[in-house]
């Protein structure tokens, strides 16, 4: 038996100078070989969610068969980052811890964000499962994507509002 807890969301930026997130980490994965002879005779299995990107802090879910194999959902992205132009950065999210099962391992860690000035910046990209890839950084105003395969994390958002100052031309008489 095989599972992988879902991938976790990246959070969101939302309108402002410069706004970057970090992304959600990946799910766990776990394993193990089941005789036949240890199953009763009904087993609960669990599909743990995978979590739509740009929605901050929402976690993925567990899957599990029965009490024998767990693997743990990931973490979502946090918002960290208030609007700004001052250079700043912020670590990702520590991924999930191993669960239950013969090879059990947590899942991968997101990538923080950074703004070097008003207008330069990434976002983190989405924590690795180890059957799913997580979603890459933004360098531009995007929302972070959902992550590849099974238990990628999202990468986190980006958003820049470029601020343009106009000038009145002088009258000339």
């Amino acid at each position: 038996m095989q599972a992988t807890g879902g991938g976790a969301a990246g959070a969101r930026a939302n309108a402002a100078r410069l706004v970057a997130h970090p992304g959600g980490t990946g799910g766990g994965y776990a394993e193990r070989l089941i005789p036949v002879a240890s199953l009763g005779a009904d087993e609960t299995i669990v599909i743990g969610a995978g979590r739509t990107a740009g929605t901050p802090t929402v976690d993925g879910g567990n899957s599990s068969f029965g009490g024998l194999v767990t693997a743990n959902g990931g973490f979502g992205g946090q918002v960290v980052m208030t609007t700004g132009t001052t250079a700043v950065c912020f670590s990702g999210v520590a991924g999930p811890l191993a669960g239950i099962g013969g090879v059990a391992q947590g899942g991968g860690p997101s990538g923080g964000p950074i703004r070097l000035t008003g207008d330069q910046g990434q976002s983190g990209p989405g924590g690795e499962s180890r059957l799913g890839h997580g979603d890459s950084q933004r360098a531009s105003t995007v929302g972070g994507g959902a992550g590849r395969g099974f238990g990628g994390g999202a990468g986190g958002a980006l958003t820049l509002a470029i601020v343009l100052s106009v000038r009145k031309p002088p009258i000339r008489d």
